[in-house]
């Protein structure tokens, strides 16, 4: 009881000495402080430029490297999710005409217009815990809708037939030299914020590679019948790193 007597006595001291004032305010102060901490600022549009390779996966076995440069602009609903355009343009190209067995080579100078949307990883996790989810809270995946504009450059046409070398014969492949498909853009990679002085991101480095199924038979010209060659589906993909631009609306997340 005298030791209850004695600890009330000090507290009774303690409080008649401490500035109330400042300690409401020391008490606001670490609550807006802890708020802060969980805050993330961004900016809601951006501006991209890139640059990378195509590769060619269709009707032909050889797989080529073609370079291609890309443009963005995206609208950011977080930090971690946007919807945007991308344009590409540059060539695809597969085949080989000395080493493939029916000699069939293509060269595609395309443009691809691509809408869609993209999410992180940090949209989902609590990334302050754990350094290890710091490092790749940028991660993402991303789909959409694309149109490309196939313009063969290049390709070869005609297969001899030397099986009469007094009068060969000619297979010649079908396909056309211009067209326009529709394709479903599968988007993977990682994407490094910079901030500004402010504590907003202003650039965004990312290396993305993005795996396009195509709904038709223009990416490299050939659309022979399965009876007499390979026909499948073509697919082509973009390996690319690119840096973003970010300005306008501010957003806090």
């Amino acid at each position: 009881m005298q030791n209850c007597v004695i600890f009330f006595v000090y507290l009774r001291g303690f409080l008649t000495h401490i500035d109330l004032k400042k300690l409401l305010l020391l008490t606001i102060g670490c609550l807006v402080c802890s708020f802060a901490s969980a805050q993330f600022n961004y900016y809601r549009l951006s501006l991209g430029l890139g640059a990378g390779t195509t590769q060619a996966y269709a009707d032909v076995n050889k797989v080529v490297q073609k370079p291609t440069i890309l443009g963005s602009f995206d609208y950011n609903l977080t930090p971690f999710s946007s919807i945007g355009l991308e344009v590409q343009k540059g060539s695809i190209s597969g085949g080989d005409k000395i080493l493939d067995p029916h000699l069939r080579y293509f060269n595609n100078s395309y443009m691809a217009v691509v809408l869609g949307g993209k999410v992180q990883l940090g949209q989902f996790v609590d990334f302050e815990s754990s350094g290890i989810l710091n490092a790749l809270k940028g991660f993402y995946i991303g789909t959409g809708i694309g149109m490309i504009k196939n313009k063969m450059t290049e390709i070869v046409r005609q297969k001899p037939d030397l099986s009469n070398p007094e009068n060969p014969t000619f297979y010649i492949f079908p396909g056309m030299d211009a067209s326009t498909d529709l394709m479903l853009p599968i988007n993977t990679g990682i994407s490094f914020s910079i901030m500004d002085q402010w504590r907003f991101t202003k650039y965004i480095f990312g290396i993305n590679y993005q795996f396009n199924p195509m709904f038709g038979e223009g990416i490299d010209g050939y659309n022979d019948p399965p009876a007499k060659f390979r026909n499948g589906r073509d697919y082509f993909g973009v390996a690319s790193f690119s840096i973003k631009y970010c300005f306008g609306p501010e957003g806090l997340y």
